[in-house]
């Protein structure tokens, strides 16, 4: 994930989060149901945007979770 990706993806979590809330405060009850609703709008305008870096070309590659398998793909596999 480039710079740009991160930091394009952090505002526009930000926005969903507040547009969610917006949204929830007026139409549903406090408590898990208005969190639950400010989770399924955020998630409806972050993944659209996730898609397309990801199909421009800003997030890209595999996740790497071990130290060893990471540090193979640097060094071309070499021991």
């Amino acid at each position: 994930m480039t710079v740009r990706a991160f930091v394009v993806l952090l505002l526009v979590t930000v926005f969903a989060i507040w547009v969610g809330d917006r949204v929830a405060a007026d139409v549903t009850a406090p408590g898990l149901e208005r969190t639950f609703s400010v989770l399924l709008v955020a998630a409806a305008i972050v993944a659209p945007v996730a898609w397309v870096l990801g199909r421009i070309g800003w997030i890209r590659g595999r996740l790497e979770l071990g130290r060893k398998r990471a540090a193979e793909r640097r060094d071309g596999g070499r021991a």
